[in-house]
């Protein structure tokens, strides 16, 4: 077994690098921790909560007809909802995983940084990643795109890995693991693969620059070696695709999911660089140290101490921008070039882009410490270990540094505190179900009915049934785990009349204000009718994302 160092590492620096990792994953974790417990699923984690929930028949059923680009992940969380029942609350409880996700992708920033760069560069890059509040927002979230984080962060650490040997087999095996695990969490995960085709480029051309390792690639030519690194990640990556494409074919044929999305411009291109770079103090600062990170990586030999690659025999097998640079610009870019021809884009499907621009802010940090001026004593060979080398003078010179290196990060989290806060919100989601749930469930009596507008709202009272007890469902027909629908399948319009009988009052769940196409059916339109015709509308309460309405039954 080969045991790395790196160059000028004394014995004991290598378990102490080993071990930095853990302080990015314990920030990361304490980051998602807080304000955990908001209140309230949106939308798409009550649509978590309810699938994954559901027997195994039913939730297998339910992704035949819809939502299979989210399969895995449900499959995934449908043993942890048995496992703590109601012993944990529901929000909190389909969050847990995406913490943990978050916690051990903040561990392989720090881990590709300490690679690719240097051990404080590592811990700075593993920290800004842990505690950005773009990624803590989905670290808060249940839904997969956390997970999809930490697996594209093991595929890329798994690729520098394996960019340092490229012969070995057993690594190409386990990246071409972690981007099919990646990819089947969510589909969208495949756009790594563009920024890890710059990389892999990158490092191939290096091999043939010069870089040859002794007693490697001897006398084999300038072809053959350009080639068998890209061949190699081919293979991978193709073999990794392969084991999606079922997944890619069923999710295709329900492509009519994400046709609601819309065409992307120059708005959305700024809500994605303030969402993943900050905005106003925070955004200069994150500017100003991923320039210092880009210089770091362009010109290493500027910043003593500090280098692009192992510091072994292949250093330059990879290097700083090589990695970062493509993970955080080509994914992002990419989606919304296609987005452009055909709408696909949100931010949240290219989370995985912000461990790039953890890895540069993490450099510029590390290089920005680097240029304080002073330096650590250097100890006299017949000094004693226990004595500090100077004495006071000695840690005096080093003092600047040393805050240095620990204000710099800590005022970048203080400009960040603004957001911080915002995506603990529960404002920061586009909706509140369990407002509109309570709504009801304070107001409810005997013989109330409900009609959901459209009927994909049945999801607040699938989300939260308790505040619908005793009020009826006068449109449903079959439940959703019994039909393999989100949200149920409803009567015929002609129907809803006699469902709904002489029902004395009836609320009505929608959004505050759906667009007409939204309500064009024929069932909704009856419900409407029925409404306007036999009701006199008494109330209405707004919470965020929802309009509560309730309906008395007119005299006759």
């Amino acid at each position: 077994m080969r045991i790395r160092h790196h160059a000028g590492a004394r014995p004991g620096r290598s378990a102490r690098d080993a071990a930095l990792p853990a302080v990015p994953a314990l920030a990361a974790l304490l980051a998602c921790l807080w304000g955990i417990r908001r209140g309230s699923m949106w939308q798409d984690e009550a649509t978590t909560y309810v699938v994954a929930g559901r027997p195994l028949p039913d939730l297998w059923r339910t992704l035949g007809n819809v939502d299979a680009v989210h399969g895995c992940y449900y499959l995934l969380l449908h043993p942890l909802l048995g496992l703590v029942g109601d012993a944990v609350p529901a929000e909190v409880a389909i969050r847990i995983p995406s913490v943990l996700a978050t916690a051990v992708a903040a561990s392989g920033v720090a881990a590709i940084g300490r690679r690719l760069v240097s051990a404080p560069a590592g811990l700075y890059a593993g920290l800004v990643y842990g505690t950005a509040p773009a990624v803590v927002a989905y670290g808060q979230e249940g839904r997969s795109y956390a997970l999809v984080g930490a697996a594209v962060v093991e595929a890329t650490r798994l690729l520098t890995r394996a960019l340092e040997d490229p012969a070995r087999t057993r690594r190409w095996i386990w990246y071409a693991v972690a981007v099919a695990v990646a990819c089947l969490l969510n589909l969208f995960a495949a756009l790594a693969l563009v920024a890890h085709t710059a990389t892999v480029s990158i490092a191939a051309r290096g091999r043939t620059a010069g870089d040859e390792v002794p007693g490697e690639n001897a006398g084999v030519p300038d072809g053959p070696r350009r080639w068998g690194v890209p061949l190699r990640w081919a293979g991978a990556s193709a073999c990794a695709l392969l084991a999606v494409l079922p997944l890619a074919w069923i999710a295709f044929g329900q492509r009519d999911q994400v046709s609601w999305l819309e065409r992307p411009g120059w708005p959305e291109v700024r809500a994605l660089v303030a969402r993943f770079a900050g905005s106003g103090l925070s955004l200069a600062a994150t500017v100003v140290l991923v320039l210092l990170g880009l210089t770091l990586g362009l010109a290493p030999g500027l910043t003593p101490g500090l280098t692009p690659g192992l510091g072994d025999r292949r250093a330059n097998a990879v290097g700083l921008v090589a990695v970062a640079v493509p993970l955080a610009v080509l994914p992002p870019a990419l989606l919304i070039a296609v987005s452009r021809i055909h709408p696909f884009y949100q931010d949240r499907y290219v989370l995985f882009s912000m461990a790039g621009l953890a890895l540069l802010t993490g450099a510029g940090l590390a290089r920005a410490v680097k240029l304080v001026p002073g330096r650590a004593p250097e100890r006299s060979p017949s000094q004693s270990p226990g004595r500090s080398p100077g004495g006071w003078r000695g840690w005096w010179r080093i003092a600047p540094r040393a805050a240095a290196a620990v204000a710099l990060p800590v005022l970048l989290l203080a400009a960040s505190l603004p957001d911080q806060a915002a995506v603990r919100r529960i404002d920061s989601r586009p909706d509140d179900p369990a407002a509109a749930a309570r709504v009801v469930g304070s107001g409810r009596r005997p013989g109330d009915a409900v009609f959901f507008l459209p009927s994909i709202r049945r999801l607040v009272a699938e989300a939260y049934p308790a505040s619908f007890d005793g009020v009826r469902d006068a449109a449903i027909r079959a439940g959703g785990a019994e039909s393999g629908t989100l949200a149920g399948r409803e009567l015929p319009a002609g129907d809803l009349a006699a469902a709904l009988g002489a029902a004395p009052r009836v609320w009505v769940v929608s959004r505050p204000h759906p667009a007409p196409a939204d309500l064009a059916s024929a069932r909704d339109t009856a419900k409407r009718d029925l409404l306007r015709e036999g009701y006199r509308k008494e109330r209405a309460f707004r919470v965020l994302g929802y309009t509560v309405r309730l309906y008395t039954r007119l005299s006759p």
